[in-house]
C-alpha cells in the first residue's frame, strides 16, 4: 500500500507514521520544516515538501504518484493569528477531501478528538467536530478516530504538566480538578490506525480510543508528584475566574508563553472519557494498552 500522511512528523503523527511504514506499507509525509527533511528520508520515508496550501503542487504530486489511503494527522491544540483551529480544523480538511476526491484516492482516515461536539464552549471541540462532519459527508470511505488525552515520550501535554509540578512550589488545579480522562498511550493509538487501513471493519465508522483506567486532572497531578516526589502544596483556582483572567492576557498582553490558554480551561470543564468500554476496539485493531502510571514510573 502507498500511504500520504499529513502531520505524521509530530508527536503522535511520527509514531503512526513509523508504525505503518513498518507494516510493510510505502509511507509520504507532507512536512513543511527543512530541518526534518535529511532524517526523514534516511529513516525511509518519501517527502513531499510543502503544507496543504501549496494545492496545486500536492495536487500534481498526488496526480503522479497514486496513494491508496490519504491520513490526516493534522491538529494543533493552541490557536495563533497566522495558525487558527478553524483554519487547521476545518479549512485544511477541506482541501484534503478536495485533493483526494480530485486524484481517485477514495479511503481517508482522519484524527479528531473525544470531546468534540457542535454544543462545546471550546473552539477547539467545535471545530474538531465541524472536521469529523466532513469527513463524514465527504463520499469517501472515511474512519475516523477519537482519543482521549495521548500519552508518550514528548507528549506535550504531559511534558507541560510534569514541567510545571517540577519547576513550581505551588501547582495550580483550575477548577475542582475532579474532570475524567482515560489516557490512552501513542503505540495503541497508532496500532489502531496501522489496522484500521484495509480492515472493512472500521469502514464508514468512528470509534473513542481511551486507555484502561480513569483518573480525574488533579489525580494526574498526584500520580506525577507520586512517582517524582517532592509532592508540591496545590492551590485550586477557580475556573471562571482563571478563564476571565488569562482571556484577558491573551486579548490584552498577547503573551505566547501563557501555560494554558483559555480555550483550554474550557475543555477541562468536561469529562473526556469514552461512553462504552474498549473490548471491541481491542479486539479489532489488537490494542493492548498501556497503563498511564506504568508509562510514567518509565518515562520520569
Amino acid at each position: 500500500m502507498k500511504i500520504f500522511i499529513a502531520g505524521g512528523t509530530g508527536f503522535v503523527g511520527s509514531v503512526v507514521s513509523q508504525k505503518i511504514k513498518e507494516s510493510g506499507a510505502s509511507v509520504t509525509l507532507l512536512e513543511r520544516n527543512e530541518k526534518k527533511l535529511s532524517s526523514l528520508k534516511k529513516a525511509g520515508y518519501d517527502i513531499f515538501e510543502g503544507t496543504l496550501e501549496n494545492k496545486e503542487s500536492l495536487d500534481k504530486y498526488l496526480s503522479e504518484n497514486r496513494f491508496d489511503a490519504l491520513i490526516n494527522l493534522i491538529g494543533i491544540i493552541k490557536s495563533l493569528p497566522d495558525f487558527t483551529f478553524r483554519k487547521v480544523h476545518v479549512d485544511y480538511v477541506k482541501i484534503f477531501i478536495e485533493l483526494a476526491k480530485k486524484n481517485g484516492i477514495n479511503r481517508i482516515l482522519h484524527m479528531s478528538a473525544l470531546g468534540a461536539s457542535e454544543y462545546s464552549n471550546a473552539e477547539y471541540f467545535i471545530t474538531k467536530y465541524e472536521g469529523e462532519k466532513l469527513i463524514e459527508d465527504s463520499g469517501l470511505v472515511w474512519t475516523i478516530f477519537k482519543p482521549s488525552l495521548i500519552f508518550g515520550d514528548n507528549a506535550g501535554f504531559f511534558d507541560d504538566l510534569i514541567n510545571l509540578i517540577r519547576t513550581r512550589f505551588f501547582v495550580p488545579v483550575i477548577g475542582t480538578g475532579d474532570t475524567k480522562f482515560a489516557p490512552i498511550d501513542v503505540f495503541s493509538v497508532a496500532k489502531a490506525y496501522t489496522e484500521a487501513l484495509s480492515n472493512k471493519a472500521a469502514f464508514n465508522k468512528s470509534f473513542q480510543l481511551c486507555g484502561p483506567d480513569i483518573i480525574t486532572f488533579e489525580g494526574i497531578i498526584d500520580l506525577i508528584m507520586e512517582i517524582s516526589p517532592p509532592k508540591k502544596i496545590k492551590i485550586h483556582a477557580p475556573s471562571l475566574i482563571a478563564e476571565k483572567a488569562v482571556s484577558f492576557f491573551e486579548k490584552i498582553a498577547a503573551l505566547p508563553g501563557l501555560p494554558i490558554t483559555s480555550d483550554q480551561i474550557k475543555m477541562l470543564k468536561t469529562d473526556n472519557i469514552c461512553a462504552a468500554g474498549m473490548e471491541e476496539n481491542d479486539k479489532l485493531f489488537g490494542l493492548n494498552r498501556l497503563r498511564l502510571k506504568d508509562w510514567l514510573k518509565e518515562y520520569l
